[in-house]
């Protein structure tokens, strides 16, 4: 498979001139005991800064061990991943502490947004298998290796399931990486400020999301919530010399129920066509 990928060079060639197109050729992987530390450090990027309230290393150990589903991306060449997709099952790994810690998090998080979210808490309590979608890749690789990945996970689940393992998930949780343009660090809290704003009056923040792809999912969500990180202390990020502006981070909750998955990936495969 072949990406265009855009060459960084150094600005003293002149802003004016267009940068430099390259092709990069990438291939799809099983997760493999190599990609160990690729794959942790990935992870530190899913969960922002509470990463450290998860055993990342744990959560990796669960992700191998379950050598036949889920996909890595590689640069022809490299061995590193540059981009995952796997599915985890919290209720088989209920006993596992990574699963354990995030279905902690995740209801502590759901409990203060109450509405949909109540939708989580009522599956993560509930008898049916949920799946913990796990997509995580760096900032250069285009969302387009989304799409096939996720067909390629269909069908690895369905090809274990004939074999009698547990992944026939009734609902999936996938945590989005959002940003959220923000006013200056040191004025009230966003949501604060929303409350506090006139009724009708245009919204004081916008969301946005860090995966393109997340846009087209969010259309197949039966339930879903936003939260901020816990452990969040720094301002915003990527300030705005010429608008007291910023970026933060937070996260959004999505739940897809099964029935859902195959108009998706048709979704992602046409909006997202390599």
């Amino acid at each position: 498979t072949s990406s265009k990928q855009q060459d960084n060079g150094s600005d003293d060639e002149g802003e004016g001139e267009d940068k430099e197109m390259v092709d990069v050729d990438f291939e799809f992987f099983d997760p493999k005991p190599i990609d160990f530390h690729s794959l942790k450090q990935l992870l530190v990027a899913s969960f922002g800064d509470d990463a450290e309230d998860v055993n990342l290393s744990g959560l990796v150990d669960l992700i191998l061990s379950q050598n036949t589903i889920g996909s890595t991306v590689k640069f022809t060449g490299d061995e590193n991943p540059y981009a995952f997709l796997t599915v985890l099952n919290m209720h088989v790994h209920s006993d596992k502490e990574p699963i354990q810690q995030i279905k902690a998090y995740l209801l502590k998080k759901a409990e203060k947004k109450g509405g949909s979210a109540t939708k989580l808490a009522e599956i993560l309590n509930g008898p049916g298998h949920v799946g913990l979608l796990l997509n995580e890749r760096v900032v250069n690789m285009p969302p387009q290796v989304t799409a096939p990945m996720l067909k390629m996970l269909v069908e690895e689940m369905t090809w274990a399931v004939e074999d009698g393992e547990p992944y026939d998930f009734e609902y999936y949780v996938l945590l989005a990486p959002m940003y959220r343009e923000t006013e200056a660090a040191n004025d009230d809290d966003d949501d604060e400020k929303e409350a506090k704003k006139p009724k009708g009056a245009p919204s004081l923040a916008i969301d946005a999301y860090a995966h393109a792809e997340d846009e087209f999912v969010e259309e197949f969500a039966c339930a879903k919530f936003d939260y901020k990180f816990s452990r969040s202390k720094r301002a915003a990020e990527s300030r705005n010399s010429f608008a007291d502006t910023g970026l933060a981070p937070s996260r959004r909750c999505l739940i897809i129920h099964k029935s859902k998955i195959a108009e998706l990936i048709a979704r992602l495969e046409a909006v997202l066509a390599m």
